[in-house]
């Protein structure tokens, strides 16, 4: 099945803002062997180039199409999570995205407050199942460029971002600590994604 480049960098951008700071939107490049194979035998028939579609191309487009609305929903929440007024606490000392760091997320001396850390632990609670979600549309996607990115996100990014998780629900780091190692994490990752392709 080939995955269209917009759906594999929604895909990667919901797993950056899920895990809020797991990969960067780049090029993937979206290919199986069965893929391959399907497309050199297009390429060498001398059926003409507006056929109708086979029905593997057809079901191959029709389970893309899930995958892209699935994928679609997810964003949607993840963009409803970080707008509600009611996690607000937690947005105006971190962004969405680490992308989005500025100087004074990343100089914070404050510290998680009481009220704060009731908000925080539900979005990581929420984002957490989101992540979760997606990593099972990647893996169930079949293209092995999202199934490593999945798989890279759960064994290697996930703990990094629950002990910086951890480590700000309990009061041992400061809003600024806790936003420089989520950009430290993201920039390693991004630069990690890159170096694999």
């Amino acid at each position: 099945m080939r995955i269209p480049y917009l759906t594999i960098v929604l895909s990667t951008i919901t797993i950056s803002l899920l895990s809020a700071c797991g990969t960067t939107s780049h090029s993937l490049k979206p290919s199986t062997t069965s893929e391959a194979s399907a497309q050199s035998s297009r390429t060498h028939q001398s059926t003409p180039k507006h056929s109708a579609p086979t029905k593997a191309e057809a079901e191959a487009e029709a389970e893309n199409e899930q995958y892209h609305e699935r994928i679609a929903i997810v964003a949607r929440d993840i963009r409803a999570i970080c707008t509600a007024p009611a996690n607000q606490l937690y947005y105006t000392r971190t962004p969405c995205l680490p992308a989005g760091m500025t100087e004074a997320h990343l100089r914070d001396p404050a510290r998680l407050t009481a009220q704060a850390q009731v908000v925080t632990k539900r979005i990581f609670d929420q984002l957490h199942q989101l992540n979760e979600e997606t990593r099972a549309l990647m893996m169930a996607s079949g293209d092995p460029d999202l199934i490593r990115l999945a798989r890279r996100s759960r064994e290697v990014v996930d703990p990094q971002i629950k002990n910086i998780q951890d480590a700000l629900l309990s009061g041992k780091i400061t809003w600024g600590e806790y936003n420089r190692a989520r950009l430290e994490i993201f920039e390693t990752s991004s630069k990690n994604s890159a170096t694999d392709h």
